[in-house]
């Protein structure tokens, strides 16, 4: 007799962008007719839970602790999956599910403890980022999927093209109550959690006061983007800029992302998350390697990356953001705005 609730677990136990870029693996040929569960960060279902399809969804703290780790081992015995493809975890994880007896643990070959607890195991160099996280963890379940006799799939080069599709709770109601008109603001949210280069707080400053003199601009961020948002301050002041960092709960954001003209942003969890809801969005990026669009860029109808000129890959100056200027990203928000670009990632020359 089967007593399997769930057939297969996907796991990606990370930040909001990697969690967008990574929930449309599941439309693999691979999981077709079987029962999917995703567990993830605690804090983010709501991804999940927005996506269109809806993608059912459990939530577990990253952070090791002793009662997690064997909450997690009683979960994994409790709906007894078949299989479990950890696509980005901590240790803990790997240790639950091979504490649990899931029969097949798929994922891939990097640290310590993938060589300890897998079974089905992928080897994958990411650190070149010759392609987009997207394709990466597509790539990973058609090779682990091989490994159990799984045909290869014909249409790969198609799916890689899938993206994230979220659907915004109540948009009208939230940008009615706030004063607000549909397609009749832009939004910019300046910070990042520090784990690539940004533009200058200047710069930042400079395009929301261009920007806010044809339609408001809403200001978004969090506590997590007060030492880079504390620098441009100023333009609380400006008539046409609403300052609205800390203030938004994650439902109202969606909304206000959903109906904005634009978006313009670093590599952020805001970015991807505005891209998924089919609204225009601007990135700037930085051109190192490991941070470069062609591994992180937005993925959705109207996307642009921006990225600064290319210089030697191990010898990239931190000041190299300053040689993104203004206008340029000024441009590229009207462009896009005005329908004349859309899926670019713009590398601009050398001066």
């Amino acid at each position: 007799m089967d007593n399997r609730i769930i057939d297969i677990v996907l796991v990606r136990m990370d930040k909001i962008g990697d969690l967008v870029v990574t929930l449309p693996v599941d439309e693999h040929p691979a999981f077709a007719g079987q029962r999917v569960h995703w567990i993830v960060t605690k804090g983010l279902s709501f991804i999940a839970e927005q996506a269109a399809p809806k993608r059912s969804v459990s939530e577990f703290k990253r952070r090791f602790s002793p009662a997690d780790c064997l909450r997690l081992i009683r979960w994994f015995r409790r709906h007894n999956p078949r299989t479990v493809v950890l696509l980005h975890v901590p240790w803990w994880v790997s240790l639950a599910a091979w504490a649990a007896g899931v029969p097949e643990r798929m994922g891939r070959l990097s640290q310590w403890h993938s060589f300890l607890f897998l079974n089905i195991g992928v080897r994958q160099s990411r650190k070149v980022s010759d392609r987009h996280e997207s394709d990466y963890n597509f790539d990973l379940v058609e090779a682990g999927f091989a490994r159990l006799g799984y045909r290869a799939t014909s249409t790969l080069a198609i799916l890689k093209r899938t993206y994230l599709r979220l659907l915004p709770p109540n948009p009208y109601g939230t940008v009615d109550g706030r004063g607000l008109k549909t397609k009749g603001y832009r939004v910019v949210h300046p910070g990042m959690g520090g784990s690539a280069l940004n533009w200058p707080p200047e710069y930042f400053q400079e395009l929301i006061e261009r920007l806010s003199k044809d339609y408001p601009v809403l200001i978004t961020g969090t506590k997590a983007d007060h030492k880079f948002l504390n620098r441009i301050r100023a333009v609380k002041d400006l008539p046409n800029v609403r300052w609205l960092v800390d203030e938004l709960k994650v439902f109202e954001l969606l909304d206000l992302l959903s109906q904005a003209r634009s978006v313009v942003a670093p590599s952020t969890g805001v970015l991807h998350l505005a891209a998924s809801l089919g609204t225009p969005v601007v990135g700037i990026y930085s051109p190192r390697t490991v941070e470069h669009p062609r591994r992180w860029g937005p993925k959705g109808l109207y996307t642009v990356a921006l990225v600064p000129p290319m210089q030697d890959a191990s010898h990239i100056d931190p000041q190299v953001m300053r040689l993104l200027t203004v206008d340029q990203v000024l441009h590229a928000v009207t462009d896009l705005e005005n329908g004349k670009k859309n899926h670019e990632t713009v590398s601009f020359p050398s001066a």
